[in-house]
């Protein structure tokens, strides 16, 4: 009874992982974590990794930082 206590841990804790590495995606923290536990969360770090950051989060590296 441990073992999959143990395992459900593990892969909710991954999926929250995943979901704070998609907070600066266009879906955000929530539908990546969503997305996570739909699908694996190794899938979705796959997809993460594919796609690019949102807009907002491109344009904010971009711009230069005042001294």
């Amino acid at each position: 009874m441990v073992f999959p206590l143990a395992l459900l841990a593990t892969y909710i804790t991954f999926s929250v992982l995943v979901g704070l590495c998609g907070s600066q995606r266009r879906m955000g923290f929530t539908g990546t974590f969503l997305l996570s536990l739909i699908i694996t969360p190794i899938l979705a770090l796959v997809l993460l990794l594919i796609t690019g950051p949102s807009r907002r989060a491109a344009d904010l590296e971009r711009r230069p930082r005042s001294s």
